[in-house]
Order: structure tokens, then sequence, then C-alpha cells
């Protein structure tokens, strides 16, 4: 009987002090996943953000682009035009040589 008592005690002392290591590891992973988690949002904003950056960008660009075509039509009028390829008068000549 005393064998059985002193087994079942250091069986429970076992028991005892895997519960409180498994407890302790537990709390560990718990902290890392917390931590873990806050970078994963972190970096979700900074998608996020990177992603509204790049449609303005891209608007940005769309705009400039349009703004180009609609310069380049104005400048085929220009060259179009009667004169265009005639020489500058004396003063546009002499304005242009002093720049």
């Amino acid at each position: 009987m005393r064998v059985i008592a002193v087994c079942a005690l250091g069986l429970a002392i076992i028991c005892g002090i895997v519960s409180v290591y498994l407890g302790w590891r537990n709390d560990g992973l718990r902290d890392q996943l917390e931590a873990a988690q806050g970078r994963l949002s972190v970096q979700a904003r900074q998608i996020q953000n990177a992603r509204q950056a790049a449609a303005v960008l891209d608007a940005h660009i769309a705009r400039l682009q349009a703004e180009r075509a609609a310069h380049q039509v104005q400048l085929k009028e220009l060259r179009g035009k009667e004169g265009y390829h005639a020489p500058l008068s004396d003063f546009l000549g002499d304005v242009f040589d002093g720049l």
C-alpha cells in the first residue's frame, strides 16, 4: 500500500510539474502569438496605405497622359498652321537670341 501511495504521490508531483511547465510554455506562445498578430495588423495597414498611394499615383499618371495627349493635339494644330516654319521677325529673333 505504501508503494502505491508513494507512486501516486510521485505521479501527482510529476503531473503538477508538467502542468506548470505547459502553462509557462503556453504563456510564452500566447505572447509570441499576440506579437505576431500585432506585426500582421501593421503590415496589413501598410499594404492598404501602399494600395491607396498607388491608386493616387495611377490617377495622377492618367491625368498627365491626358494632358500630354491634349498638348500633342495642340502642337499638331500649330505645326499645321501657315507660317509655322517661317523665320522669326527681327524683334522676336533678338528676343530669342537674348534668352
